[in-house]
């Protein structure tokens, strides 16, 4: 409990509490004082800002008594579960995602092997090789055949 409220980052949310909506709700009430004096759209404004304070101390509240990762992996004490309204986790049960690689298209196969290629990342850039790939990966380019470009 005393490290919900007195942390280093409950410290931290506190100082953007005490400095974030007082600063919404005056904001709201210039833009009042502006709408009565002839400024139409400062009506909007004058909603909005308050809104805003209003979300900044739901988000304050949510933010201080959310659980830190920390916390959630501690051996000692199981996890848990969640109570907040702003988070949900999705708990269907569903059948479990097979992929077949029979069903591959070559192109998907080409570009998989493309992609291991470049994550092992052996080859250097060059002119010849402007992919950085493998020789045995690299495709033959057109124009590549004994000639230079200038030739």
């Amino acid at each position: 409990m005393r490290e919900r409220w007195f942390s280093r980052r409950a410290f931290f949310l506190h100082f953007l509490l005490v400095t974030v909506v007082p600063g919404c709700l005056f904001a709201g009430w210039w833009q009042v004082h502006r709408a009565l004096s002839g400024n139409l759209l400062s009506y909007l404004y004058s909603v909005e800002w308050p809104f805003f304070a209003v979300l900044g101390l739901v988000a304050w509240w949510q933010l201080v008594h959310d659980g830190q990762a920390g916390h959630l992996l501690d051996h000692d004490h199981p996890a848990k579960e969640r109570k907040s309204w702003l988070y949900h986790q999705d708990n269907s049960e569903g059948p479990q995602v097979a992929w077949d690689r029979a069903l591959e298209s070559p192109e998907l196969v080409a570009y998989n092997g493309y992609l291991q290629s470049l994550a092992g990342g052996k080859a250097k850039k060059t002119w010849a090789n402007p992919r950085g790939l493998p020789s045995e990966v690299q495709p033959e380019l057109p124009g590549a055949g004994g000639g230079t470009a200038l030739s």
